[in-house]
């Protein structure tokens, strides 16, 4: 090659370097306040173009900003955050992805978990037709076909060393919320004045969720999964200590390793929010990562008895923490009735007694409305007509989800709700159980359940559906969808659900089939 054929050959790179420099150099020149603000928008560029470019590392981008949202919603104040602004740009890449491809890739549609999630939203759509408004309507409706296209999105990807950067970010985020958590109680030394606890010493931990509860929750899901990836690395490593982890999973021993960092992290910032529905979430979510991961019935109620006892005789030596006990007696004791009427409110029941008043509310909307609801998504706009004299505010939701999604979308939308979680404990048991324990669909399984097993718990005392925590549930089912797709060894209990899954084949051919053309 001649020395001007090769000078042509590089004019090209030379041209972008070249303006590399130059626009690093007007950046850098810019005083501090613009220059942040420069440095932002540049990152934020290259966030979209990656997003654009591939929408599963858009997704992953999500993941990760997501949980900023109620901060956002207090510094910023945006119609959107950036979480669902990136989730909006990840939907259009994947969708404008298909129509150049001219296919777009409908497989996990067939599944019984898509099916399941389709069913719900028309259900619960039907109480458009009773709803006072449209717009809390729409909103919740939304939420939930988000989390209908993240499951598509994920499950439908062939590649899975980028499924695996769907784990690595939900890790990553775990992490970072964990962490900031345990700095605001132990290290911050100062926080809003109605969460500071033991005298004032401690501030409960809140995340960037700027509650503690729906913190809580975030850690409770979080944790159970982090110790599935964990565990599966510890176990492939004690059978196979000589090799690596399974390399098609894309799970490398780094990361399972910082996977158990991440469980203990984010179980130690659960316990840290002061979150009496997250801990009794987390006991749950224990018993349920327990009992499947030993997979013997016997071995795992001998365990749960084992620990059952060694609660009752700290409790009863008086090792248990004072202010832990009174917390959670404290909590069962005011679940007699819902009535509150004529209860005397003071500071130490306060909050119990909020609860109980909205769930009254809830209770009176079910009465007059059984089947259809109020509306989904309206339980604060009609609240003020079913509420108690002395609890004017409508917080939003009735701190019962089961209650809330009764009030808001009638029995049938509770019996649909019933039948899709119905379907995905069973799918992921299926897959926690049926599969070989080298692999990493059954620890995954195992992870999963503990989440699920936290959110139905965590769900009688609150709604976990907040602050873009649903995102990272539709990861979940994605992952879920994923695995039970690659699995065929599990065809064992697979009769469990083969009616389902022929109904759901039925159902996505007549809206679709296996991949929609243009």
């Amino acid at each position: 090659m001649s020395f001007p054929r090769t000078l042509r050959s590089l004019r090209q790179p030379l041209i972008w370097l070249i303006a590399a420099v130059c626009a690093g150099l007007a950046i850098a020149s810019l005083p501090v306040p613009e220059l942040a603000l420069a440095c932002l928008l540049l990152l934020g560029l290259i966030t979209v173009a990656l997003a654009v470019c591939e929408p599963l590392i858009g997704l992953c981008f999500t993941l990760l900003i997501a949980p900023f949202a109620p901060l956002e919603n207090i510094m910023l104040r945006l119609p959107l955050d950036s979480g669902q602004i990136m989730l909006g740009i990840t939907f259009a890449a994947w969708g404008l992805r298909g129509l150049y491809e001219r296919r777009l890739d409908l497989s996990g549609a067939r599944s019984t978990i898509a099916v399941g999630l389709l069913v719900f939203v028309a259900v619960a759509g039907l109480s458009f037709f009773v709803a006072t408004s449209f717009e809390l309507w729409a909103r919740e409706t939304l939420k939930w076909v988000e989390v209908l296209l993240v499951c598509l999105i994920v499950s439908s990807e062939q590649d899975r060393r980028k499924v695996g950067l769907v784990v690595v970010a939900i890790l990553v985020s775990g992490m970072f919320q964990a962490g900031l958590g345990v700095y605001q109680f132990a290290l911050r030394g100062e926080g809003p004045d109605e969460f500071a606890i033991l005298g004032g010493r401690f501030y409960r931990a809140y995340g960037t969720f700027e509650q503690p509860n729906p913190f809580g929750g975030y850690m409770g899901l979080i944790w159970p999964f982090a110790l599935g990836i964990g565990l599966y690395g510890a176990y492939s490593l004690w059978r196979k200590p000589r090799n690596t982890l399974d390399t098609a999973t894309s799970i490398s021993p780094i990361v399972c390793g910082a996977a158990v960092i991440v469980a203990g992290l984010a179980l130690t910032a659960l316990v840290l929010s002061w979150s009496r529905g997250a801990w009794l979430g987390a006991a749950a979510a224990g018993i349920a990562v327990l009992a499947v991961a030993l997979r013997r019935p016997a071995l795992s109620l001998s365990a749960l008895i084992v620990v059952a006892g060694l609660a009752f005789a700290l409790n009863a030596a008086g090792l248990l923490p004072q202010s832990v006990r009174a917390r959670l007696t404290d909590f069962t004791q005011q679940f007699a009735s819902f009535d509150v009427r004529g209860v005397n409110v003071n500071d130490a029941n306060y909050s119990v007694i909020e609860r109980l008043a909205h769930w009254q509310a809830a209770q009176n909307m079910i009465v007059e409305h059984p089947w259809l609801g109020v509306g989904f998504g309206n339980y604060p706009a009609v609240y003020d007509r079913y509420r108690a004299m002395k609890w004017p505010n409508a917080l939003g939701h009735a701190h019962n989800y089961y209650l809330n999604l009764w009030a808001e979308t009638g029995l049938l939308g509770l019996a649909a709700y019933a039948g899709l979680w119905g379907v995905v404990i069973v799918r992921t048991l299926q897959l926690a159980l049926a599969a070989t324990r080298s692999s990493f669909a059954a620890w995954l399984g195992v992870g999963l359940i503990g989440a699920w097993a936290h959110l139905s718990v965590h769900h009688l005392v609150d709604n976990l559906y907040v602050a873009n925590t649903f995102i990272l549930i539709g990861a979940y089912l994605g992952l879920l969808n994923s695995a039970f797709a690659r699995r065929p060894d599990i065809g064992v209990v697979a009769s469990v659900t083969a009616g389902l899954d022929q109904g759901a084949q039925k159902f996505s051919t007549r809206f679709g089939g296996h991949r929609h053309r243009f």
